[in-house]
């Protein structure tokens, strides 16, 4: 994942910092636009060919996983923008024709309550390393959006959201990942 980025002193930001948490889902999207390109061919194939019962079998498994899909449009997919000292500004991002769910706008630092980290679990297998990522978050107050400015190893997460909280002067969260409770244990 690389050196972490930096946050410069103990007070106002005193740089601008610009930042983009939606890699992973752009790489996501386009893989899906793929796979859904291939199942388009191969459908009308079928019904070219004449074997309309594939084809309709095919056409009924594809409406169930779009019902899926759209469920998996509410999770937020990252942001794009940059962070100055006095707001965020964040922009719409668009994959082959495909919006993902990210805030746009530019909101006022004094709409955020808050410098979240959200630790992310993950349990090795053969195409994964194991070990713990994060996300950093500015944590918006009502009507402001939760905004990913940073994405990574969970030590680098924690070590850039201690110095984005003291630069920007807001109190430092643990964030649960939805549907989960943060628990923390002592031996």
């Amino acid at each position: 994942m690389g050196d972490s980025p930096r946050v410069r002193g103990n007070g106002p930001l005193k740089t601008t910092f610009d930042f983009d948490t939606t890699a992973p889902w752009r790489l996501i999207v386009k893989i899906a636009l793929a796979i859904a390109a291939i199942y388009v061919i191969l459908v009308v194939g079928l019904f070219l060919k004449g074997d309309f019962l594939p084809g309709l079998l095919l056409l009924a498994f594809a409406a169930a996983f779009s019902a899926v899909l759209r469920r998996a449009r509410a999770v937020s997919m990252g942001a794009v923008g940059r962070l100055t000292p006095n707001s965020v500004t964040v922009h719409p991002v668009r994959v082959c024709g495909y919006r993902l769910n990210v805030p746009s706008g530019e909101f006022p630092l004094d709409r955020f309550a808050a410098v979240g980290v959200v630790e992310r679990v993950i349990v090795g297998g053969m195409w994964m390393p194991q070990g713990d990522s994060g996300t950093v978050q500015l944590l918006g107050k009502a009507g402001t959006p939760n905004i990913d400015v940073m994405s990574g190893a969970i030590d680098a997460a924690r070590g850039f959201a201690a110095e984005l909280s003291a630069a920007l002067k807001l109190e430092l969260r643990d964030v649960a990942v939805p549907g989960q409770t943060i628990r923390r244990y002592t031996t």
